[in-house]
């Protein structure tokens, strides 16, 4: 029983196997780099373990650990998210007390809900990401 090799061609940013020889031998003439990959690697480049990916650079195919995400850039872009959120839902009675209008009682606790909200927010320690409890909304 034959065993397929498996080969790769860094020029021709491919896998390729023995068993099209007339694919392989075309790349081989072609790219010239043509180089045999072991079948764990191979396999291990289509179904990385847990945690990695594969890479196919310069050097070749060959899988990577993933970074680890970058827990304070994601907070600090939710904590803007959830202040313009909270800024676009004040912006009508924010707008009417610029004109010199008054707001109904209801209006005026809802804006005071929303401000104190934006304020709880820009209290909120980013650097303790990704364990960060957020405050909650006021209700709408």
């Amino acid at each position: 029983m034959n065993v397929e090799k498996m080969y790769y061609s860094i020029k021709g940013k491919g896998f390729y196997s023995d068993m099209f020889p007339e694919v392989l031998n075309k790349a081989a003439e072609e790219y010239g780099d043509i180089t045999e990959i072991k079948q764990e690697d191979y396999n291990a480049f289509f179904a990385p373990p847990e945690g990695y990916y594969g890479v196919f650079d310069q050097t070749g195919p060959h899988i990577e650990k993933l970074p680890d995400p970058d827990y304070l850039a994601i907070a600090e872009d939710q904590k803007r998210g959830l202040i313009e959120k909270a800024t676009t839902a004040i912006v009508v009675w924010q707008t009417k007390l610029m004109m010199g209008r008054k707001l109904t009682a209801k209006e005026t606790a809802s804006l005071n809900a929303w401000m104190d909200y934006i304020d709880e927010l820009n209290a909120v320690d980013t650097s303790t990401a990704p364990d960060i409890t957020w405050p909650e909304a006021p209700a709408s």
